[in-house]
């Protein structure tokens, strides 16, 4: 008989998990409390385009490089992915990603993969979420609100018991549905974890045939991130997206023209070139990922002791996703990467 595993959160940590599981066959339930699957990697569409939740590039997907080493036995190299430019990545992004506390070996994981080959993908997160729902069975609108002696129940009332749980969502908001027993220092070590930042972001639409589309990511001052997001006919952007952390006070829309005239500084054209523009806060973040304060990149990590082990003080409980590793595309699979293969071991 197969083992079963439950797992809560539809987000890159939780799919990858239930593509490896399913793949070494076990039976997966994923249980995912919106509409659509894929977290961080969904897409949406404001104004007839397309903009992508927060899946932008990744770095070190040519043969041999780190990401390509992952996603090949998975599967996931067949999908249109191609390659593009030197990213800004490389010289730009410590400063806007907060990573100067972290020792030379962490910096470069993160940015190392960036130095190697830098990537897109046609489509977006959605083409990279489609691919991992395949063999799996994806529960929506399943909103998790206990944890207890492995069953998870959900606010409908339905319930899912598997030979081992798997959380791909903060870990203070697991252990805050869970109702079992855990030794309290355990608890205090998450209450004592510091957050990072949450992110305020611009989603603009472009009045066509506007401004050329670059393919790497801008940063401005190391405050600033700028990504373009679809193309359009003649090598125009159709959107783009501008990224910073804070909170934008009572006049979001006033800070957002602020950043818009911040960013055509870097971008010739701006802000005549803007037709329509919305945006999220740090709260929009909270209520959509469940994370303290809408943090773009989980606990801050600044030392060892700031890693939690995907193994938690109950044997059939684990984590997942980039609050026990680093973030992004490639800590995120790593981190699903070491969390099946302690559960497969045991």
């Amino acid at each position: 008989m197969s083992k079963e595993a439950v797992i809560i959160g539809a987000g890159l940590g939780g799919l990858l998990c239930g593509r490896i599981l399913s793949r070494e066959g076990w039976k997966v339930t994923v249980l995912e409390q919106w509409a659509q699957p894929g977290g961080s990697l969904q897409t949406f569409v404001r104004g007839g385009v397309r903009f992508d939740t927060g899946f932008h590039s990744v770095g070190g997907l040519a043969p041999g490089e780190p990401l390509e080493q992952l996603f090949r036995p998975l599967g996931l190299m067949d999908l249109p992915w191609y390659r593009v430019g030197e990213d800004e990545f490389i010289r730009c992004s410590l400063p806007f990603l907060r990573l100067s506390a972290l020792t030379e070996d962490e910096i470069e994981h993160v940015a190392g993969p960036y130095r190697q080959s830098v990537w897109r993908l046609r489509g977006g997160g959605k083409t990279l979420v489609d691919a991992l729902l395949e063999g799996i069975d994806v529960q929506l609108r399943k909103k998790v609100i206990e944890i207890k002696d492995h069953v998870v129940r959900c606010n409908d009332g339905s319930e899912f018991a598997g030979d081992v749980v798997v959380s791909d969502i903060h870990p203070k908001a697991t252990f805050d549905m869970l109702t079992d027993h855990v030794r309290p220092a355990y608890i205090k070590r998450l209450q004592k974890m510091e957050n990072g930042p949450g992110v305020f972001t611009v989603n603009i639409k472009l009045n066509p045939g506007t401004i050329p589309i670059e393919y790497h990511s801008i940063f401005i001052d190391g405050e600033i991130m700028i990504h373009f997001g679809e193309e359009e006919a003649g090598g125009y952007a159709r959107s783009m997206d501008i990224l910073t952390f804070g909170h934008p006070g009572d006049d979001r829309n006033a800070f957002a023209e602020t950043l818009i005239q911040k960013a055509s500084e870097r971008i010739q054209g701006l802000p005549d070139a803007v037709e329509r523009f919305w945006t999220s806060t740090p709260a929009t973040w909270e209520r959509f990922t469940g994370t303290p304060g809408g943090s773009a990149y989980g606990i801050v990590k600044k030392g060892a002791g700031d890693y939690l082990s995907p193994i938690t003080p109950l044997d059939w409980l684990f984590l997942t996703g980039q609050n026990i590793g680093l973030h992004g595309i490639l800590g995120t699979t790593v981190a699903a990467v070491n969390t099946c293969n302690i559960i497969l071991k045991r």
